[in-house]
């Protein structure tokens, strides 16, 4: 056996200098025990700050960071406001948690500037003060802070004594900033951005059954369609990179001793104003708005939640649900009586069962005659078409707010017809009613209609069922259909009305 001419480069290796050199560990370096292992002081800093820095690793890359639950605030007494037991999350991944209600004035806030510094509270109001008018709004916000307890006096091996402490206690601090009255209901961005996807795995399915591309061998059955694009979520997560800069805390003398308090990552609580207190003192007035500046963490049941629609307003009821789909004729007596009272020669015919009740308050000024549309259908005399006439709805009554709903909301739709059309359609000598079966279809425009949180009504129908209404998502249309029996034989109206 004959051997190779040449032979295999050698492998470089590594000097043992180079070996002795150790890399820091950014990702996160805990103990390793063993038999004989000196546990020190700063062992167990290091086993803290592993399980610390890991929590907070996955609080803000996990959940995000805002308010979990809590921090209701409320306009107590004696110039304070009380703000309630909460949970939130900053930036930082740090949990900011306060067990009980506390009520706080001015004096207790740390006053911050645009740059996120403290400031000297009476410098900051010297400026409204003077003119007699304080900066319009302020933004209250919570922060991690950290306070030592437990003084112990310690004697090192040189007998010199010094103070440590046996505790350090997580609480909360509230600060308060300067900012435009607008800032406080702005939304906040989507941080999710997304680019047109290509490739073979972005391929669509064609509805016979194959793909696009042959290489793509996932059936449309097993392949749904990929909410938020194929590499959106990919390239977001990939791009993404929840690690802020948090620097050391900064520390705030206090009455009773001082806090360590992250000033730079609050989470922001509500916006509030400030009014010339006692005793030429600045005092905290009243709640501008406790909802909109603040950022939410999601937790999983709210999403649940959210994804079955439980924060959309539906159909609760309509007035005419007998007839809703019925696969027997309506008698026409009945549909009559229900559009409206016979015989009164109104201009306007409030109706008696074509009304729309909501789950939730809804807008008055959004609830207009051509949010609501009616049309019935008679079949040509000669070739069998069906023709379609509109019902003129000319205007809608808005029942009063219930109690507890905000002014200018509505709970309740009722249809009102011209009175001259209900009288002659109905009751006239041409009725497209007289002789024939006729079929009706009843809209409700839920795009048009905005509840009391300014989003859309979910009014879309499901299957056989009148109310409710809604498969999870904002506004689309309501239809309901039934069938009009005949109002009498054509040939025995001419009779009658000939003789």
């Amino acid at each position: 056996m004959n051997k190779p001419d040449t032979q295999p480069a050698p492998q470089p290796t590594s000097t043992k200098a180079e070996c002795c050199t150790e890399t820091p560990c950014h990702s996160g370096c805990r103990n390793n025990y063993f038999e004989g292992k000196r546990l020190t002081a700063d062992s167990f800093r290091v086993e803290q700050r592993y399980l610390i820095e890991r929590r907070q690793l996955l609080n803000r890359a996990i959940h995000g960071w805002g308010v979990v639950y809590g921090f209701a605030i409320s306009r107590g007494s004696s110039e304070k406001l009380t703000i309630g037991p909460g949970l939130a999350l900053d930036e930082c991944g740090r949990e900011l948690l306060q067990c009980g209600p506390k009520k706080v004035r001015i004096e207790d806030l740390i006053v911050l500037d645009e740059n996120a510094a403290r400031s000297d509270l009476a410098r900051t109001f010297s400026g409204g003060q003077s003119t007699g008018k304080p900066p319009e709004c302020w933004l209250l916000s919570v922060h991690y802070a950290e306070q030592s307890s437990g003084p112990v006096t310690i004697s090192d091996s040189c007998r010199c004594e010094h103070q440590e402490w046996e505790h350090t206690c997580e609480t909360v601090r509230y600060s308060l900033r300067r900012v435009l009255c607008s800032e406080c209901c702005c939304d906040s961005e989507c941080g999710l951005t997304c680019e047109c996807g290509t490739g073979k795995c972005c391929d669509e399915a064609d509805p016979a059954g194959t793909t696009k591309n042959p290489t793509v061998m996932n059936p449309p059955a097993i392949q749904p369609v990929k909410r938020g694009g194929c590499r959106c979520l990919c390239e977001h997560l990939t791009r993404l990179n929840p690690n802020p800069e948090c620097g050391p805390l900064c520390t705030i003398e206090e009455p009773c001793g001082h806090a360590r308090v992250d000033l730079r990552h609050g989470v922001p609580l509500a916006c509030i104003t400030i009014t010339p207190g006692e005793c030429d003192r600045w005092a905290l007035d009243s709640v501008v708005d406790a909802c909109g500046p603040r950022r939410l963490v999601k937790r999983n049941d709210l999403l649940f939640d959210l994804i079955r629609g439980c924060d959309l307003t539906r159909i609760s009821e309509i007035g005419w649900k007998d007839f809703h789909r019925k696969k027997e004729p309506v008698p026409f007596d009945e549909f009559s009586a229900a559009l409206g009272p016979a015989g009164n020669h109104q201009d306007v015919y409030i109706s008696r069962d074509f009304w729309v009740k909501f789950s939730g308050p809804v807008r008055n000024d959004t609830v207009r005659p051509d949010c609501f549309v009616m049309t019935v259908m008679s079949p040509e005399r000669e070739g069998g078409w069906l023709l379609t006439f509109r019902v003129p709805i000319v205007d809608i009554q808005i029942a009063p707010p219930e109690p507890g709903d905000p002014p200018g909301h509505t709970r309740m739709a009722t249809f009102v017809f011209d009175g001259a059309w209900t009288e002659d359609a109905f009751y006239g000598r041409r009725s497209i009613f007289i002789g024939s079966e006729t079929r009706v279809e009843i809209e409700v425009r839920g795009d048009f209609i905005v509840d009391c949180n300014g989003q859309t009504v979910d009014a879309n129908a499901v299957g056989l069922i009148p109310a409710p209404t809604g498969n999870g998502t904002p506004g689309d249309t309501f239809i309901s259909t039934f069938s009009v029996a005949a109002a009498r034989d054509r040939a025995s109206y001419d009779k009658g009305a000939s003789s």
